[in-house]
């Protein structure tokens, strides 16, 4: 039987919680060539918001936490196989051959052709929650040496302590949409590229080309062999092919399971501090155990040698 039990409220664990939210930074960038495109993004975030409920299963529900992008910066790149119009013989003679052949016009002769920016700072937010275990933790600083006792450990300020944290067991993420975006900035892309290259022509010789060419988003679909929804498709490309949602994902799973404990209690735990020439009063801390329902989180501990 335990001879210590402490209990915080769900107001104190929220209030701790919004602690560990707050102190939650996260940076990640990473590329990829991918056979006709590249892509690449780079992005640093932070956590606002949501809420903290217990639960009688003895789990920690933190949902609907914000994940603000602070940056959120994502680019592709399509290197289009070469299209060539024009070229055309309109007066053909007997013997002479061709004599009068319409220009020829080559567009998408780069590496890559096209490359899209899109800067999402600040404007998307993404949500995420978890479904966590109050577990306990015997952390022995890696800086003590075996030959320490608990008052060199003090001194050199490197006690042992217990932690509190709380383990996820499902970490949920609701994706951002940036469809509209993505479709808008594709479209607008490829027709400033070939309205570029095409600047020295008149009105209708551009009207020509594009009835040749036919609706931009698709051709470079049906060049890249692209599926229906090209804006969802990159999206799944920056988030999943590149693993930015996995990221994210994983590294809060971290934090709360590993970086940054809800609580810690020193061992052994200063009841008295020195004065007087004497040394600190410390009661050793033994068999912490953690569990949580609606109302409370509940901490019980044996307590001396």
């Amino acid at each position: 039987m335990s001879n210590l039990t402490v209990a915080a409220s769900e107001e104190a664990i929220q209030e701790l919680c919004a602690v560990l939210r707050d102190n939650f930074t996260f940076s990640s960038s990473n590329s990829a060539n991918l056979g006709p495109f590249s892509a690449s993004y780079a992005a640093a975030a932070h956590l606002e918001g949501g809420t903290v409920d217990l639960r009688d299963d003895n789990t920690v529900r933190l949902k609907e936490l914000d994940i603000k992008w602070d940056t959120l910066q994502a680019g592709v790149g399509f290197d289009i196989p070469e299209i060539c119009v024009g070229g055309w013989c309109i007066l053909w003679l007997p013997v002479v051959g061709c004599v009068i052949r319409l220009p020829k016009i080559c567009i998408f002769s780069a590496n890559p052709d096209i490359g899209i920016g899109i800067n999402l700072s600040g404007i998307v937010t993404t949500e995420i929650s978890v479904t966590a275990s109050p577990v306990t933790r015997y952390r022995v600083d890696p800086a003590r040496t075996s030959g320490m006792t608990y008052m060199d450990a003090e001194d050199a300020n490197i006690p042992n302590k217990w932690q509190i944290l709380i383990d996820p067991m499902t970490v949920d993420l609701d994706l951002f949409d940036i469809s509209d975006i993505v479709g808008d900035l594709l479209e607008n892309a490829v027709k400033s590229v070939i309205d570029n290259l095409l600047w020295f022509l008149p009105g209708w010789a551009k009207d020509l080309i594009w009835a040749i060419l036919g609706p931009v988003i698709d051709l470079i679909r049906a060049i890249l062999d692209l599926p229906d929804d090209i804006a969802e498709w990159f999206s799944d490309l920056i988030g999943r092919s590149l693993g930015l949602f996995n990221t994210i994902t994983t590294v809060v799973a971290d934090y709360f399971a590993n970086k940054c404990p809800l609580y810690e209690l020193e061992d052994p735990y200063p009841i008295m501090p020195a004065s007087s020439g004497l040394i600190p009063v410390k009661i050793p801390v033994k068999d912490l155990s953690v569990r949580v329902n609606t109302r409370e989180m509940i901490i019980e501990s044996n307590l001396g040698v």
